[in-house]
């Protein structure tokens, strides 16, 4: 392993340096169109035709980073865009995520292109050395370059279409950026070069990470709780002055726009999500603390384990309820229990504010560090009281008795519990029904309609959007929340007691602190028959059924959505250092539709890197990709009938 992979591998799982902060801090003060990075050799100095080429590079608006092949030295700002970084290998972190063009030279090794994954590799022939440049890198490199010096010179390269001749300085007097401008165009028509102007501008921004937003290809919305959760954050954000941007695990570097936040895929150079393993988990924290680090002004890990191993900063971690309660948990010795709830553990412990929906989070913390325990704010979930409320005769005895499922259909949410006991309600009770309504895997959603199948009108199973959840509460007289596990405050039992619903809930997570058992409702243990007995008492027992509805009104007070925006209105405000705050309008979304005659890239090029110079985010439809992983930050393809959650700024037939 070369020096340079072998410094990368020792930078892995590390803050930034002093050094790696500053580099940031030039990157976010110096607005740019996109960067490029000139790999020195060790032991060379800088070519003088390149750094001149680089100067006029800078003069029309590319960063341009002279790196030097060490971890020691100094950063030096040459001019305007132009910058020497003596300890090249602190821009390993820094820039590992993101996509620059890389200008390499005839003697230097490829590793360190190589661990800029996400690159547009330009490289620059010098056709007076001897050296034999028909390696690896010709074949890999997106551009190659050369001075005109003769006639003959660079015929090896002439047929290639990658090829860009130069003219040589003491021959572009007249036109002093000549070169910088032939580059330019050339790069601007290549779609992989079309990365490079595609990076996030992060600053002001509140950055979020999660594990799922959409699911993995940023097709699907989960519609959960904690998705519901950060919308409500972002519009808190916007009062405030900045914007919310969500990260999330991810199949492959894909950015969507829904409802006016910027959901962006965590995964980069190949990294995929491979279920909820610990390593696939290090990686995606790795690579949200290098997009990050030093760029945005607040840093917010829901859940907050994300924070392990590696927190940016400033932080504020978001504990829904203890999810690792799960079956899985048998441990024979504390070195088992460690290992499993190290991630844990220590993500509090990396947060510099924790909030958590429930006391249950904050019991189980102090069980194990008494101080950390002591830190955590306690932020129960809550419910909107002006669109979740009862029907005026809610308490009225109707024909028909409603019993609501209102969550995702998995077991964990206890969906199993109900349907193990609903044939038994359904025989002895005539007048009962069991509505379903949540979304869920194919397994579990054929679960239920196999039971809706047997009684036809009497087990219904639907899926409402946010916006339509009301309707369904006000439909029903019991609302169940049967948890097994992973629970905090949940905001369907609030949304049911707000409704004016009779809660059964299980005893677990956060429960307990919604319902107070025989005062607004049944606290039950997680078992099918505790659940039955719950249900036959509350169908049999009129008056107490009434009691619960109408002190369920009465608590949900105490859950009001403006309680939960002052606080966490105040937590955020406090985080955030107004100089940093974003004032910059938000950026548009536009949408390119290629139709079927031959393209011109390079007027395509020159519309697209015009509107990602500009922030724009640009989605490409085509049906014909030219390279699956052109998909970048800010410049995504996306086949013809490809779904979009929001209605783009622009459309574009070309």
């Amino acid at each position: 392993m070369n020096k340079d992979l072998t410094m990368a591998s020792n930078l892995r799982d590390k803050d930034f340096t002093f050094e790696m902060l500053e580099i940031v801090k030039i990157i976010n003060g110096q607005k740019h169109k996109a960067i490029i990075l000139y790999l020195i050799p060790e032991h060379d100095h800088p070519k003088s035709d390149l750094l001149q080429l680089l100067r006029d590079m800078a003069s029309r608006g590319y960063l341009c980073i002279l790196c030097r092949p060490s971890d020691s030295g100094d950063i030096k700002t040459l001019e305007q865009n132009l910058i020497s970084v003596q300890p090249g290998f602190s821009l390993i972190p820094v820039l590992k995520s993101l996509s620059a063009i890389v200008l390499t030279t005839q003697n230097i090794t490829p590793g360190w292109a190589e661990i800029l994954h996400h690159k547009f590799l330009w490289f620059h022939a010098n056709l007076g050395s001897s050296d034999d440049n028909s390696g690896d890198i010709l074949d890999k490199a997106d551009l190659i370059t050369f001075f005109q010096t003769t006639p003959k010179s660079g015929e090896k390269f002439s047929s290639d279409s990658k090829s860009l001749s130069l003219k040589p300085e003491e021959e572009k007097q007249l036109n002093a950026v000549f070169n910088a401008v032939l580059i330019e165009e050339k790069i601007r028509s290549l779609p992989r070069g079309w990365q490079a102007y595609a990076n996030l501008n992060l600053q002001g921004k509140v950055a979020v990470m999660t594990a799922t937003f959409l699911d993995f290809e940023g097709e699907y919305f989960y519609s959960g709780g904690a998705e519901r959760y950060l919308l409500d954050l972002a519009k808190i954000c916007e009062e405030l002055g900045s914007e919310l941007v969500i990260f999330q695990y991810g199949d492959y570097p894909w950015m969507r726009h829904f409802k006016n936040i910027d959901i962006i895929s965590l995964s980069r150079y190949e990294i995929r999500a491979e279920g909820w393993i610990v390593k696939c988990a290090k990686e995606f924290n790795r690579v949200f603390y290098e997009q990050v680090q030093g760029r945005t002004a607040l840093n917010i890990y829901s859940a907050f384990y994300e924070s392990w191993p590696l927190a940016a900063t400033p932080n504020i971690g978001i504990s829904h309820g203890v999810s690792w309660d799960n079956p899985y948990n048998d441990f024979d010795s504390a070195v088992e229990f460690w290992l499993m709830n190290q991630r844990y553990i220590e993500g509090a412990k990396a947060c510099q504010e924790l909030v958590s929906v429930d006391t249950n989070s904050a019991n189980w913390f102090q069980t194990v560090d008494f101080e950390l325990g002591q830190k955590i704010k306690v932020i129960p979930n809550y419910v909107d009281l002006s669109t979740f409320k009862p029907k005026e005769d809610y308490l009225e005895k109707r024909e028909k008795i409603v019993i609501l499922y209102p969550r995702q259909l998995y077991s964990a949410r206890g969906l199993y519990l109900v349907l193990e006991i609903m044939e038994d309600i359904l025989e002895k009770y005539p007048e009962v029904e069991f509505h379903f309504v949540g979304r869920g895997g194919a397994q579990d959603i054929n679960q239920v309609t196999e039971k809706q199948r047997k009684w036809s009108e009497r087990v219904k199973y639907y899926s409402l959007s946010m916006d339509e959840m009301p309707q369904a509460y006000q439909a029903a007289d019991i609302s169940l929340i049967p948890s097994v596990h992973s629970e905090g405050t949940s905001l369907s039992c609030l949304e049911a007691m707000a409704s004016g619903n009779a809660v059964i809930a299980t005893r677990v997570g956060g429960l307990s602190d919604l319902i107070i058992n025989n005062y607004n409702g049944i606290l039950i243990v997680p078992r099918p028959e505790e659940l039955k007995q719950a249900i036959i008492y509350l169908l049999e027992n009129q008056e107490q059924l009434i009691l619960f509805k109408k002190r369920n009104l009465e608590v949900a007070q105490a859950f009001s959505k403006t309680y939960w925006e002052n606080r966490w209105m105040s937590l955020i405000r406090n985080k955030l250092d107004s100089i940093s705050l974003n004032k910059m309008a938000k950026s548009r979304t536009i949408e390119i539709k290629i139709g079927d005659s031959p393209v011109d890239y390079s007027k395509l090029g020159e519309l697209i890197t015009t509107l990602l110079i500009q922030g724009c985010l640009v989605y490409v439809r085509a049906k014909v990709v030219p390279d699956p992983k052109l998909s970048f930050a800010r410049i995504q393809w996306l086949a013809p009938d490809a779904p979009l959650f929001s209605p783009c700024d622009l459309t574009i037939e070309w």
